[in-house]
């Protein structure tokens, strides 16, 4: 057997390719390419096999056997004759190593040609992409699984536990005034109308998940002024699982869907999504996702988004906006929540529910705000109210440790900055990944294009697995204990929901570590 050791790297990207040859004859009709480790990086392609010169005239028999085509069943690959046809040429005849030559007819010698292109990583940027590939976790994780926190973030908890001032106290019913102060200001900027006329209400809530809820009990009681509001509310296609279940919690029955992702094109289809809002019966709900659509990952551009405003103003639609991750999308907070912005500047009402557990890494502290735009600030007291008597049979108080963290680095300047750059920080990994996780199917020669994984943004990805493959996904790389059962995978719509059915996504969270 012989070898060449000839490399060509191209300039600024990690693809190796080496050329490598071996012989086979009577005298060894085995020959094997194998590679010192077992990653996924490692493609060999078959380039020529050609008979000696000195070869007998008599049909030689070429076989192959790879990791992909099994071990158990080899497969001619070339029939040769010395006069006829003493050499086959292929265009790029891909194989996974290791790959195992046989000789199966002839006396040789017959030479094979092939080149062994590999993708190199470091061992954190394979952790990075091929540790976790399905979705059992809810947590940004970092290198070592946990979950993610800014030292700032670390910083700033401690201070609060050791400051003997701060009374343990319980908060006002609608949360800490500070708080909501801030994280309003966060999603519609300081200079928002709304603001400087009043006419926003800001309630801290358990989580996004309690936001959402609070926000239908709402919904429910406010929304009609003739009658008890039951819908319809409209969600996307895909959506989060879970919110079908919390309107129907609150007695909103006429939950339906608009389409939102092209399975096909792997995107979104602002198109149906446009003719779809043009059909809601007026006064319906649309539940939007700004910025980072969970699960796909893939948002509408800045101009889809006007449109869509423009068809709500004009079908008197009411926007209920879920930004779970501001900041983790674009790198910047204000970007992120241009869409919220951009309805409350053309004077829409419009519900918001934020999270604080991504972008602030505070999980088990369950942060959460409800924010609401109204059209006049002679309804907000009215509001407030019904707000106040909601929460006090829902939680009562909402927990003050991780508001106070947030109201504490959104109010001061320089703690602003750092924790800009530490999502910026997320942001930019997040990418690497999806490059990472690209480059690694189209070097494996992954059927289709892949281009929608770097398109999406945030960290909820739509990888366009169909049903099978997410199940061999899990056998392939996760525990057992973490494995999605077949009933979820496979769930059926949900009363309530006409056709909704869940793609399978891959949130991008679990790929951190």
């Amino acid at each position: 057997m012989y070898s060449f050791n000839d490399s060509i790297a191209s300039s600024g990207t990690d693809t190796v390719c080496v050329l490598w040859g071996c012989e086979v004859s009577s005298m060894k009709r085995t020959a094997v390419f194998e590679v010192e480790d077992d990653l996924l990086e490692h493609q060999f392609f078959i380039r020529t096999i050609c008979l000696s010169a000195e070869a007998n005239e008599e049909m030689h028999v070429v076989e192959v056997q790879d990791k992909m085509l099994g071990r158990s069943h080899p497969v001619p690959i070339a029939t040769l004759r010395p006069h006829c046809l003493p050499m086959v040429s292929f265009s790029g005849f891909e194989l996974m190593p290791p790959v195992t030559f046989n000789l199966r007819s002839g006396q040789g010698p017959v030479f094979i040609c092939g080149q062994h292109v590999t993708l190199e990583m470091d061992e954190e940027e394979e952790d990075i992409v091929f540790s976790k590939t399905s979705t059992p976790y809810a947590e940004y994780l970092n290198e070592d699984g946990k979950a993610f926190v800014l030292p700032l973030i670390r910083k700033i908890k401690q201070q609060i536990t050791s400051d003997p001032t701060l009374s343990s106290e319980y908060p006002p019913c609608l949360g800490l005034p500070e708080f909501t102060r801030r994280a309003t200001e966060l999603a519609l900027g300081n200079d928002c109308c709304a603001i400087v006329e009043n006419r926003v209400l800001g309630v801290q809530t358990v989580g996004c998940t309690g936001a959402v809820r609070l926000g239908a009990e709402l919904l429910k009681r406010w929304y009609s002024l003739s009658a008890e509001w039951r819908g319809p509310v409209y969600l996307s296609a895909p959506c989060d699982e879970r919110l079908a279940g919390v309107f129907e919690a609150v007695g909103i029955l006429d939950v339906r869907e608009y389409r939102y992702w092209d399975a096909e094109l792997r995107g979104v289809s602002a198109e149906h999504m446009l003719e779809d809002l043009e059909a809601a019966p007026e006064l319906s709900v649309i539940v939007l996702s700004a910025p980072g659509h969970c699960p796909t990952g893939a948002d509408l551009s800045q101009k889809d988004w006007k449109l869509v405003a423009e068809v709500m103003v004009r079908r008197r639609l009411l926007p209920f906006f879920l930004m779970p991750t501001q900041g983790l999308c674009l790198g910047d907070p204000g970007q992120d929540s241009w869409p919220l912005r951009h309805c409350a500047s053309v004077g829409m009402e419009l519900i918001c529910a934020q999270a604080f557990s991504h972008n602030f890494g505070l999980y088990g502290e369950r942060v959460g705000h409800l924010l609401l735009v109204l059209r006049q600030n002679s309804t907000l007291l009215a509001v407030q109210s019904q707000a106040e008597r909601l929460v006090r049979t829902l939680w009562s108080r909402p927990p003050v440790g991780g508001a106070r963290v947030v109201a504490t680095v959104l109010s001061n300047p320089a703690h602003l900055v750092e924790w800009h750059e530490g999502v910026r920080t997320a942001v930019e990994r997040c990418m690497l990944v999806r490059e990472r996780l690209r480059e690694k199917l189209r070097i494996l020669g992954t059927p289709g294009c892949w281009d929608h994984l770097t398109q999406q943004g945030g960290v909820y990805c739509c990888t366009g697995l169909n049903a099978g493959g997410v199940p061999f996904q899990e056998e392939t790389y996760l525990p057992a204990p973490q494995r999605v059962s077949e009933c979820e995978l496979h769930k059926q719509p949900q009363p309530g929901l006409r056709g909704r059915v869940h793609k399978p996504g891959l949130d991008l969270s679990s790929l951190m570590s």
